[in-house]
């Protein structure tokens, strides 16, 4: 899906659905999870009629959908791969204060950095493929 501007409209909306207070790690995944739901439960219509498709998830998951635009689109366009899940695991270590933001940011940064730099500079093998969203959740069951 490409990406478009907002209306008026959803604009107001946004304004109106976008919380102030942070979510922990585990709800931000329940956001995530209960999007899955959606997902299957409007999969008949998603190759028919794409943007009702988007638009009926979206309203099942406006909190995820105004709080974390982002998280929200990589999802419905099936891009969440096990990197979320590392990103949620170091946000837990920061809740339960095991890490400073810095220490995550750092850790984070380097991963990323190891997966998709060094190949290119050197020419080398690219890294294995992450493991997609669903995959990761087969393996976890």
């Amino acid at each position: 899906m490409q990406p478009r501007e907002l209306t008026p409209q959803e604009i107001a909306e946004g304004q109106r659905g976008i919380m102030d207070d942070h979510l922990s790690a585990v709800q931000i995944q329940a956001m995530v999870r209960n999007m899955d739901h959606s997902k299957k439960k409007w999969k008949h219509i998603k190759r028919r009629a794409p943007r009702e498709y988007e638009e009926k998830v979206m309203r099942e998951n406006e909190k995820l959908y105004f709080n974390y635009p982002s998280l929200f689109q990589m999802h419905i366009e099936d891009r969440l791969n096990s990197t979320f899940f590392d990103m949620l695991q170091l946000k837990r270590k920061i809740e339960k204060g095991d890490m400073t933001v810095d220490q995550a940011n750092q850790l984070m940064g380097q991963k990323l950095y190891s997966q998709f730099v060094p190949h290119v500079l050197n020419g080398a093998t690219p890294p294995a493929a992450v493991m997609s969203y669903s995959d990761y959740y087969k393996e976890d069951a």
